[in-house]
């Protein structure tokens, strides 16, 4: 299924890029869905993180 999502281009080092490859392979997703899963969860944890200190 395709939606309409924005494109970004990221620089990466070659050990985030292998690291994030491995975990798309093993699971069997995109390379990009990784990455916006990755994304999300580290958005997720910033923001908790950051209402825990006000």
């Amino acid at each position: 299924m395709v939606t309409k999502k924005n494109q970004v281009t990221i620089y990466l080092s070659d050990e985030i890029r292998d690291r994030v490859k491995a975990i798309a392979d093993r699971e069997r997703r995109s390379f990009s869905f990784v990455v916006e899963e990755v994304l999300i969860k580290g958005l997720e944890a910033s923001e908790t993180e950051s209402n825990g200190k006000e």
